[in-house]
């Protein structure tokens, strides 16, 4: 696992090279150098997300053109800052780039070797293959951001202790529903969750008890049946249909914070609900205590231990940075209960 140092004399990235620029460009990124408790991951796969169409369609916030984009990645550590405790030389690793809020290029995903910092990485077993945990960084700190930090929810065990609550999760095929689903029963909540019903065996195998249709006409009150006072809400997909139907749930069960993932949440009717967007960067950036509870403790002791399934699945695209913009146009069009996934170097 341990070795020498991998010295960096050259890089790739996939470029964004101006705002709302249709196409990606391949060409020499920046060398990482990592700074205190930073580590450099030569990259395998990167994963894609929603952020990066919405981004390079019509950002919502400013960004330093060129800039890289990406924010999922797993591969092998190749350098380690000052202060790096946690991990050795070419151990295998998932890590969640924090660009978008640093505007640090060396901190993007979509490259061959890129700087996380080291609250924001976990190891993964060798039974688990880097094309399939790359689908959890994002989704894993989004989820965690609005169950422990905006809910309060009790922090996730491998043993959890029963909680006496039921959450919602809208969405629970999605990416960040998938993870909430988890995350939830591992802090010990029964979990209600949508999805189309393709997917209804896909949510139940992430521990979901109870399952609903979203397109289904009576969704909002066959909910409502199983949510008491108290009962708590995470709005996974927050487009206006969701947003207006989980506040509407929310204010009949005593109100409360609403947390959604769309920025900035849209307002509501309901004078007892109030939307918080989830930022999924507060585990690295904020909140660190969150961070430690979730990316040194929980993650690598749940992957571990067979507790927390790397899910959804990835849909994977071989062809290196090139396959960055497919990726990103084969999302902008809708995924279900996939993760799009593009392997950047091959493995070994």
């Amino acid at each position: 696992m341990s070795g020498e140092m991998t010295q960096i004399s050259d890089n790739k990235a996939a470029w964004l090279l101006a705002e709302q620029a249709p196409v990606m460009e391949v060409g020499t990124g920046p060398i990482p150098i990592p700074e205190e408790n930073e580590v450099v991951i030569k990259v395998a796969y990167a994963a894609v997300n929603p952020a990066d169409w919405k981004i390079q369609d019509n950002a919502p916030f400013k960004l330093p053109y060129p800039f890289i984009l990406g924010i999922d990645i797993s591969g092998t550590v190749v350098q380690l800052g000052s202060g790096v405790t946690r991990f050795k030389i070419g151990q295998r690793v998932i890590g969640h780039c924090d660009s978008l809020l640093t505007h640090n290029v060396t901190h993007s995903g979509f490259q061959l070797y890129t700087i996380c910092r080291e609250i924001l990485i976990s190891a993964i077993p060798d039974t688990l293959a880097l094309s399939s945990a790359v689908v959890l960084p994002l989704s894993i700190s989004t989820a965690a951001t609005g169950l422990f930090k905006i809910l309060r929810l009790p922090l996730p065990s491998i043993d959890p202790k029963p909680a006496g609550k039921t959450i919602l999760v809208w969405g629970g095929s999605s990416s960040v529903g998938s993870a909430a689903i988890q995350l939830a029963v591992a802090a010990g909540l029964t979990v209600a969750t949508t999805a189309g019903a393709h997917n209804q065996a896909y949510v139940q195998s992430l521990g979901a008890t109870h399952f609903f249709d979203h397109k289904d006409s009576g969704v909002v009150e066959a909910i409502a049946k199983v949510l008491r006072p108290g009962d708590v809400i995470f709005d996974a997909i927050s487009n206006a249909t969701s947003q207006k139907a989980a506040a509407a749930l929310l204010s009949r069960v005593g109100g409360g914070k609403l947390p959604v993932v769309l920025y900035p949440p849209l307002p509501t009717e309901y004078e007892n609900v109030e939307p918080m967007f989830v930022n999924g960067l507060d585990p690295g950036l904020v909140d660190l205590e969150l961070g430690d509870a979730i990316w040194r403790k929980y993650i690598p002791q749940a992957l571990a231990a067979g507790k927390l399934q790397a899910k959804p699945d990835p849909l994977i695209l071989e062809g290196g940075l090139e396959k960055v913009q497919e990726g990103i146009n084969i999302l902008r069009k809708g995924v279900s209960a996939k993760k799009i996934v593009i392997e950047i170097a091959k493995e070994g």
